[in-house]
């Protein structure tokens, strides 16, 4: 491997944890800008469910699921890169777990497993990703709606 694609490939995997980060962090409006394309596709197959995150709404949409969780862990293996000229395919393992708190403070987990299928473009500034397919092969729990909402990330110090 050159020292071009050794250095493209740490771009690749930053710009893609960086999107876990955003997730976990609650940062959606400030990090995911910087991982993805501003028109960007994204197609997230959740086991018989289908949700439209592409770019601009996708952030929105996203924020609103994540504002239902107290804490999200989202944990992205190394992704495995074919170079094509200035585009890159990645294939990532993707774990995340979505805790969330109902009205009467039970706690619940909403896990799901797959893989992020992404397609990134060389820019001036780094690599963005041009279009995510995400498929879920496996989920443990329910994602609930009626639920307290999580706008900002909490002190997982305090007591709820």
């Amino acid at each position: 491997m050159s020292d071009e694609q050794l250095s493209d490939h740490f771009a690749i995997t930053r710009t893609i944890q960086l999107i876990a980060r955003a997730y976990d962090l609650k940062q959606h409006d400030v990090l995911l800008p910087l991982a993805f394309e501003p028109d960007a596709k994204q197609h997230y197959y959740f086991l018989g469910r289908f949700v439209d995150f592409s770019m601009p709404g996708g952030i929105a949409l996203v924020k609103q699921y994540h504002d239902r969780c107290y804490a999200t862990q989202h944990v992205v293996s190394p992704p495995v890169i074919d170079f094509d000229g200035e585009l890159a395919r990645t294939t990532s393992a993707v774990h995340a777990i979505h805790v969330q708190v109902c009205h009467n403070g039970k706690r619940q987990s909403w896990t799901l497993g797959g893989y992020y299928h992404d397609v990134l473009a060389r820019h001036g500034n780094g690599w963005r990703i041009r279009e995510r397919v995400a498929k879920a092969t496996h989920e443990s729990g329910e994602f609930l709606q009626d639920v307290r909402l999580y706008p900002t990330l909490p002190s997982y110090e305090e007591t709820l």
